[in-house]
């Protein structure tokens, strides 16, 4: 049984949970990957602009192959993407309220507004891994796991391994919100049969 003891911290805000629970499930689930060129330009431009304000640390935790593509890269500096890019997103959809604010009332809200909100996190949390990687190795006795336990019936390779990394970090809000676990259920069980549905 693996430590979940980052679930036990106490975070300044939503955002930096959001970052630390995307890396500790990352770093869990998948143990090679490679990285989508958009994701790999990225960096590039977030590292010359570390450079610009006088940071040299950076690349301490980003090593590059040969060809200037992203070979190995610290956990944190995905998560804080990943939570970045949850952020922005959250902001844009709730019309520019605090992400703090947003958690607030959906912890303080109904059944309804749970749901919606971990839809709309689920939906974020897939595009944004989307966009980060091209190619995923992961550990299959969990994938294989998720798939019975969620029937995810829906998803084939790399997209299922990145539909099981965004489940267990919506496992992982779930929890760290007190959001009963029969509405991720309900949540995922939708975003199944939309997806279903489009694909016929």
């Amino acid at each position: 049984m693996r430590s979940k003891d980052y679930m036990r911290k106490i975070y300044r805000n939503f955002s930096e949970f959001i970052s630390e629970c995307s890396s500790q499930e990352l770093e869990y689930f998948i143990f090679d990957s490679k990285f989508t060129t958009m994701f790999n330009q990225r960096i590039n431009e977030l590292i010359n602009d570390i450079r610009a304000e006088g940071k040299k640390s950076i690349e301490l935790s980003i090593i590059f192959n040969t060809e200037g593509e992203i070979a190995l890269i610290d956990g944190y500096i995905i998560g804080r993407y990943i939570s970045n890019n949850y952020d922005m997103h959250m902001e844009q959809y709730y019309k520019e309220t605090s992400l703090n604010n947003i958690v607030k009332h959906v912890v303080n809200g109904n059944k309804k507004s749970k749901k919606d909100f971990l839809i709309l996190s689920y939906e974020i949390l897939y595009n944004t891994l989307n966009s980060i990687y091209s190619d995923i190795k992961f550990k299959k006795d969990t994938l294989q796991g998720y798939i019975n336990a969620y029937d995810l019936k829906h998803c084939v390779g790399d997209d299922c391994a990145l539909v099981v990394v965004t489940i267990l970090i919506m496992e992982d809000i779930c929890k760290f919100l007190r959001i009963n676990e029969e509405i991720l259920d309900e949540s995922i069980c939708y975003i199944g049969q939309k997806r279903n549905s489009q694909n016929r």
